[in-house]
Formats: structure tokens, sequence, C-alpha cells
């Protein structure tokens, strides 16, 4: 019965076929997560390489404020181009 197996017997499943990757990541983040790092450090984490691909320095002010709740807000973004932290562009080929 359903109701009997553990949870964490169920693998990702994945619909598309171009999901590939995000199967591979959500299996590197499954076995982060199962080493002992918490869903909150991989938030601050991933909040930081933002900050990183936006050329903000190590020493600004916003690397010391609250780690905001959802990365995904625009407000993020808009404040830190109101900043003047633009993300780097990648070399792009014509």
């Amino acid at each position: 019965m359903l109701k009997t197996k553990p949870v964490n017997q169920f693998s990702a499943v994945v619909d598309d076929v171009k999901a590939a990757p995000f199967s591979d990541l959500q299996s590197r983040l499954d076995e982060l997560q199962d080493n002992g790092m918490t869903a909150l450090t991989i938030r601050g984490i991933l909040f930081h390489k933002m900050l990183d691909l936006h050329s903000v320095p190590a020493d600004h002010a916003l690397r010391k404020q609250e780690i905001p709740q959802r990365l995904d807000d625009p407000a993020i973004i808009a404040n830190l181009n109101e900043l003047g932290f633009f993300r780097k562009q990648r070399n792009m080929m014509h």
C-alpha cells in the first residue's frame, strides 16, 4: 500500500526529455541535503551566487543583509539594478 511506503523511496520523475539537467541538479541537491546541508544554507549560497553574478563586491552591505525568502522575486534584481549592479553578460558570438 502507498500509505506504508516511505516517501524517500520515490525518485524524482521528469516528464520532459530535455529535462535531464534538472534531474541531475535535483539529484545533486538531494545528495547535499543527505550529507547534512540544510535548505536554508543552500538558499544562502544561491543568494550570494546571484550577488556574484551581478558583480556585488564582497564587502558590500547587501551581502550582510538577511537572505530574502524568495530568491525569484523580481524586486531583488530591480534593487540590484537601481544600485548599479547588473548581471555580467556572457560572451556572445555573432
